[in-house]
C-alpha cells in the first residue's frame, strides 16, 4: 500500500469556445514522478477527452459523454502528453479546462504508513468508544424521561385526589356548619 504525498505547483483554468466537430489540443511536458490532474466541463455531455503519452504514443485516458470529465496520472518517467478535447456535437459549446500540472509526488515509506495505520486503529477506537458513551447517554436520557413521566403522572393523581378531598371536606363542614346554625336558630 502507497500513499502519495503532493505539492502542487502549477494551475491552468481556460474557459474557451469550441466549434462543431472541432478538436482541440494541449501539450505539456512532464518529470519524472510529476503528476497531472484536472477536469474538463461542456455546456452538453456531448464532447470527448483523450490524453496522450507521446513518447510512448499511448492512450491513457478517453472519456466521453459525461458532463464533468476528471482526471489524475502519475508519470514516473520524464515524457510528453497531449490532452484533447474534441466537441462531438453540431453546435459551438463552452468549455471549462482546468489543469495541474508540475505536482510532485512522493512516496511515503512502509514505517510512515505504519505510523499512519496505528493512528487510525486509534481513531477508530476512540470512534467506537465515542458511539458507545452517545448510545449510553441516550438510554439514560431515555430512563430519564420516563421516570419523569411517572413522577409527572403521580403528581397529577396527588394533586386531583387531594382537591378532591378538599371538595368533601369543604362539602361535609358546609354541611356541619348549617346544622349548627340551624340548632342555635331553634334555641
Amino acid at each position: 500500500m502507497l500513499i502519495l504525498l503532493i505539492c502542487l505547483t502549477n494551475a491552468v483554468d481556460l474557459r474557451f469556445k469550441l466549434p462543431a466537430r472541432q478538436i482541440r489540443c494541449f501539450g505539456d511536458r512532464l518529470q519524472e514522478k510529476e503528476m497531472i490532474q484536472g477536469f474538463v466541463e461542456g455546456e452538453s455531455a456531448d464532447y470527448s477527452l483523450k490524453i496522450t503519452d507521446t513518447g510512448l504514443n499511448k492512450q491513457l485516458y478517453y472519456m466521453y459523454h459525461e458532463l464533468t470529465q476528471k482526471f489524475t496520472q502519475l508519470f514516473n518517467e520524464t515524457t510528453q502528453i497531449q490532452i484533447c478535447i474534441h466537441n462531438l456535437a453540431h453546435y459551438q459549446m463552452n468549455i471549462q479546462f482546468i489543469y495541474e500540472q508540475g505536482i510532485q509526488a512522493e512516496l511515503a515509506s512502509l514505517e510512515d504508513l505504519k505510523e499512519i495505520e496505528k493512528q487510525v486503529k486509534q481513531y477508530n477506537n476512540t470512534l467506537q468508544h465515542l458511539k458507545s458513551a452517545q448510545i449510553d447517554l441516550l438510554q439514560l436520557q431515555t430512563n430519564r424521561n420516563e421516570k419523569m413521566n411517572v413522577i409527572s403522572s403521580k403528581i397529577i393523581i396527588f394533586s386531583f385526589i387531594t382537591i378532591m378531598l378538599m371538595i368533601v371536606v369543604t362539602i361535609i363542614s358546609t354541611i356541619k356548619a348549617a346544622k349548627i346554625m340551624k340548632l342555635k336558630k331553634s334555641y
